[in-house]
């Protein structure tokens, strides 16, 4: 388990695993230059990620093309970057701060 920390302390920051997370992949696929700072991280961030967490239905949902729709437990609101930035430098969990 390899952790992308952050340095400000939050009473609702938790440790998720990036796989659990649904975030903007446009960065992923399209070689987008992040900005912001955000290219500058290699061991810490600055704040943790926001995320809200999702009601996963235990009903069987279908996605596009009659495809099995699987749930994420997350969705990234706030920090979409820092994660397309910690996938890049191989970590597989990040520090954020969840909301119901």
């Amino acid at each position: 388990m390899k952790t992308l920390k952050a340095k400000i302390s939050h009473p609702r920051k938790q440790i998720l695993k990036i796989s659990d997370l649904s975030y903007n992949q446009h960065y992923h696929k399209y070689n987008v230059k992040l900005d912001q700072g955000v290219d500058e991280i290699t061991n810490i961030m600055e704040q943790p990620i926001e995320v809200f967490k999702h009601k996963i239905s235990k009903t069987p949902r279908m996605g596009v093309g009659g495809k099995p729709y699987t749930e994420k437990s997350y969705s990234v609101q706030v920090g979409g970057q820092r994660v397309t930035r910690a996938v890049q430098l191989g970590y597989t969990h990040i520090e954020a701060i969840v909301y119901e």
